[in-house]
């Protein structure tokens, strides 16, 4: 017989498992607090019913799942509500370790203002001169949380072209290279450079952020050319996982990526 359960449905209900086994809750005692039989549990979480939206903000605190139920119940049922890029800006302030790949831009986190906003020009030529503004304000100020002091470690792989290929004039790239390497060598950002010419390549499906908090459970972030996607799936994080780990490991060293980085540098013309 074929399966009809929505997919909307089954998504959320494994998130209320899962949120439900990490608060350590059996189904009976989550069953007393929604007022309903612990079988009304099973079919939500099993995707066979749907939970009333007006129960997921208790749900969520009851839980302690720091909003993370209430995000799901939004990403899947209400997806053109959800304000995808301040949610991720939210959850990188707030993780204690960010391991990233970018395989064409460096990513916005330690963008350099003239870089940004070259970026941002270049992705989104319909904004007005106003709008394009108020955007790089917000991806600085964005910057500037995440590498506060006492901030997330942050571990990036960036692969060769995103600083080999020029997006504006070579004093730019400068700025934006120095910028890293300065990053780099104050030890606030662990960075490696992944060669084009490295193969099997861990990253060609694109980029990808992992990020780590010991008060919520390992996120992935995909991104996409429409707008990423979000998921703690314990599987899709592992599998992720892997992916980072394989492409750390065929990339250059940190002290080897610094190197290269002073090399482009001097390319674009500064010694």
């Amino acid at each position: 017989m074929e399966d009809e359960r929505n997919p909307s449905d089954v998504r959320f209900g494994q998130a209320l498992m899962r949120a439900r086994k990490r608060a350590g809750i059996q189904q009976a005692v989550l069953a007393r607090h929604l007022t309903c039989t612990p079988g009304h549990v099973s079919h939500i979480e099993n995707g066979r019913r749907k939970l009333d939206e007006s129960k997921v903000s208790d749900l969520d605190e009851f839980l302690e799942a720091k909003g993370r139920l209430v995000r799901t119940y939004e990403e899947v049922y209400q997806p053109e509500h959800v304000d995808w890029i301040g949610e991720f800006r939210q959850m990188q302030a707030d993780a204690e370790m960010i391991r990233e790949y970018q395989n064409s831009l460096v990513p916005g986190t330690i963008q350099h203002p003239e870089y940004a906003a070259a970026t941002i020009a270049a992705g989104a030529p319909w904004l007005s001169p106003i709008e394009a503004k108020k955007r790089l304000q917000e991806r600085m100020g964005w910057s500037k949380e995440v590498l506060r002091d006492g901030g997330p470690q942050y571990h990036v792989v960036l692969d060769d072209i995103t600083v080999m290929r020029p997006i504006g004039p070579n004093q730019l790239m400068v700025k934006q290279i120095t910028k890293i390497i300065e990053l780099a060598e104050t030890g606030r950002i662990m960075v490696q450079l992944h060669g084009w010419d490295q193969h099997p390549h861990a990253g060609l499906d694109g980029p990808f952020s992992l990020l780590t908090s010991s008060a919520a459970p390992d996120l992935v972030h995909v991104e996409s050319v429409y707008r990423g996607q979000n998921t703690d799936d314990l599987k899709d994080v592992r599998r992720f996982m892997m992916l980072f780990s394989r492409l750390q490991a065929t990339a250059r060293s940190p002290l080897e990526s610094v190197k290269v980085l002073k090399e482009m540098r001097e390319k674009y013309g500064q010694p």
